[in-house]
């Protein structure tokens, strides 16, 4: 690089798409299944559940919404437990 020029990066890359298949699905749906509802204690993840919570009780009536609420962002006490107790686990990553 010469004296006086500057290197100007652009890092907006290239844009691209793929397509990915979803993961194996354990049920044909969540008809009175145990869904728990991970907040990870982050800004609005407990109003983002509330909504899926209540999304999900209009589709599904006889699901059961269990509620979890980590104190720290790096906290994993009980986390093994609760993803056992219930059928799916919805995770909030929310700011």
């Amino acid at each position: 690089m010469a004296k006086n020029l500057i290197d100007i990066v652009i890092p907006t890359g290239v844009p691209r798409s793929q397509r990915t298949p979803l993961a194996e699905r354990k049920f044909v749906d969540l008809s009175a299944r145990r869904v728990g509802l991970l907040d990870n204690n982050k800004p609005n993840a407990d109003k983002f559940l509330r909504f899926i919570g209540e999304f999900l009780t209009a589709r599904y009536p006889e699901i059961e919404l269990v509620a979890k609420r980590k104190m720290t962002r790096m906290e994993s006490d009980g986390l093994a437990e609760f993803a056992k107790s219930c059928d799916v686990v919805i995770n909030a990553f929310a700011d």
